[in-house]
């Protein structure tokens, strides 16, 4: 799920070539020291993964996702945990 999650996130970006750095990132590493993880790609993101994963994404979910950093682990583990996939 995390070389998805790669992937989404570069196709949500509206420059791709800004979000490449999270192709080869630690899973753990915070995407704010690597991107510019703007509210447009995050919503982007939200967006794919809704559309990917077939979840809604609360606010809620959001928070906890990025509470202390967002990372591709806890966004996988969002997915994870609301996924009927």
């Amino acid at each position: 799920m995390i070389d998805e999650l790669r992937s989404l996130i570069v196709e949500a970006a509206p420059d791709p070539s800004q979000a490449q750095p999270v192709l080869t990132c630690d899973p753990d590493q915070p995407l704010d020291a690597i991107i510019p993880f703007s509210s447009v790609i995050v919503l982007g993101v939200v967006v794919a993964v809704e559309d990917a994963y077939g979840i809604r994404v609360t606010k809620p979910m959001m928070m906890e996702a990025i509470a202390g950093g967002i990372t591709l682990r806890k966004l996988a583990a969002m997915i994870s945990s609301n996924s009927t996939r």
